[in-house]
Order: structure tokens, then sequence, then C-alpha cells
């Protein structure tokens, strides 16, 4: 192999190693560490490792409540991911078809409004929102769809309802990245040989859009397992998901290798369903198989 072949990959591997270095130290290394503590008895008094157990794990996978917690975080973050391609489907196909790019513009920044502002403050905000007085339980009641005795505050629809308001804009953006590049000529095609709108979107449109939909949804539902804030300042401590207990061990218990165990069976459950989610895409997406 000549050096000109050797060049393109020296150069491209030189320009990912920051971005390596940067994984291993603040990711893989941390990673480690709790990965290690997980599986370690420590001294209360010192903190510091005694030995090899599985204890740690064995005590969350025994337990009903543990589990159940577990298929609650999964049960909100599933639900979160489902609403959020839902709503943003629309409104990522009415940012495409929009032709001022003025338009485009304003829009794409009222999107991206949710991550511009604290996840705090927007949950602070939300809680006024979803108090019994609130305008989103008032708009509710007076249109029939709740009753005076129901609330939203702590409860696992109102931690579900701020989750998708927190993480919907990266659906939407990878939504429409997925329809701007679609080719119009392949729906053009479709309109000439009689297919009517409705099916030409279903039987092109849709399909070809897919990996936006998998990549946002994935991406929705993986910081949905993991959030925190929203769980505590919306659920109020009632809604027990896993990121909770992580730091009621860690913070109030000081057990820190049931606070890591907790940790890496979260990873464990996410990746695990990122993977089912990412193979029923790939069913989805025969094309992508290859």
């Amino acid at each position: 192999m000549t050096g000109r072949q050797l060049s393109p990959r020296l150069g491209g591997g030189l320009l990912g190693l920051p971005m390596a270095l940067f994984l291993a130290a603040f990711f893989a290394f941390p990673l480690a560490l709790a990965g290690n503590l997980a599986f370690q008895t420590v001294n209360s008094q010192t903190l510091a490792g005694e030995g090899f157990t599985l204890t740690n794990f064995g005590r969350f996978l025994l337990d009903p409540f543990y589990l159940s917690a577990f298929a609650r975080t999964a049960g909100i973050s599933i639900a979160a991911t489902l609403v959020s391609i839902l709503l943003s489907y629309p409104l990522a196909w009415h940012l495409h078809s929009l032709r001022s790019e003025t338009m485009r513009s304003w829009l794409t920044l009222i999107v991206l409004l949710p991550l511009m502002l604290s996840l705090v403050i927007s949950a602070f905000a939300w809680q006024i929102l979803l108090g019994p007085n609130g305008a989103v339980s008032s708009a509710l009641k007076a249109g029939g769809l709740m009753s005076s005795g129901l609330r939203l505050l702590g409860t696992d629809v109102g931690v579900t309802i701020v989750t998708v308001y927190s993480f919907m804009p990266y659906t939407v953006l990878s939504i429409y990245a997925a329809l701007a590049n679609i080719d119009p000529g392949l729906t053009r095609a479709a309109r000439i040989h009689g297919a009517s709108k409705r099916r030409a979107f279903v039987a092109v449109t849709l399909p070809l859009s897919m990996p936006g939909i998998i990549s946002g949804g994935l991406i929705v539902f993986s910081l949905s397992m993991a959030a925190f804030v929203v769980p505590y300042l919306v659920g109020g401590g009632r809604v027990k998901v896993v990121p909770l207990l992580i730091y009621n061990f860690a913070v109030q218990l000081l057990d820190w290798p049931g606070a890591a165990a907790l940790g890496v069976l979260l990873l464990l459950v996410t990746l695990a369903c990122s993977w089912a989610i990412a193979s029923l895409g790939q069913r989805l997406m025969p094309w992508e198989r290859g």
C-alpha cells in the first residue's frame, strides 16, 4: 500500500484523536469506575472497597419494587417517545414544506426554544402549568377531559408531558433532516403513475423518512430513560423512576455501590431497548440491512 493511500486514513485518525481522548477521559473511564464500584462491598466508614460481590445486583433484580421502577421508567420513556414522534412528524412536515426561508428560520427557532432554556427553569414553569389551578389542568377540566379530583403534578402523565416538551425538538430535527434528503422526483414519479397524494406519502415519503423517525425516537428514548430533573421536580418524588433512585442511593443513603449497580442496570436496559428499537427500524427499512 502506497503512502498516498495511507495518508487519508492517518489524517482521519488524527482528526478523531482529540474526541477519542475526550470520550475516554470523561465517559469511558468514569463508566469503568462506576462498573467496578458496582461489584464492590464498600466500608461505610472509609468508603474503600472490601471485595468482589454480586449482592448489589441481586437485591435489585429480586425485589419487585425495583423491578417496577425499571418498568415504570421504560413505560414513561416509551410513551414519551411515541408521543414525540406523533407530534413531531406533522411539525417537521410543515417545516419542510415551507417555501419562505424566513418563516422556516423562525419556526426552527421556536422548535429549538426548549433546548435553549434551562431544564430546571422549564420544569418549574411546568409545575405552575400543571398545578391544580394551572393553565393545562384548567383547560383539561373545561374540556371535560379531566375531573376535578385528578391532578397532573406528581403523576406519570405529568412527567410524560414535560418529558415530551423537553426532548421533542430532537425528533423534529431528525425527521426534518430525513424529509429534506428525500428526492422530490420520487414522489412526482409516484403521482405520475397514478398514486394519490395519500398513497404517495404512505408508499414513498413515510418509508424514506423512517431513518429520521428511528434516530429521533432513539434520542428521545435514551434521554428519557436517564432523565432526573423532570421526575424530581414535576414528579415531586412520587414518580419512582430509576434515575431518582440512583440519586437517593448516592446522596441520601450514601450507598455508592447500590447507586453504581442501579446505574449499570439502567445502562443495560437502555441499551437492550435501544437495540430492540433499532432492530425494528431495520425491519421497516429493508434497504438498510446491508
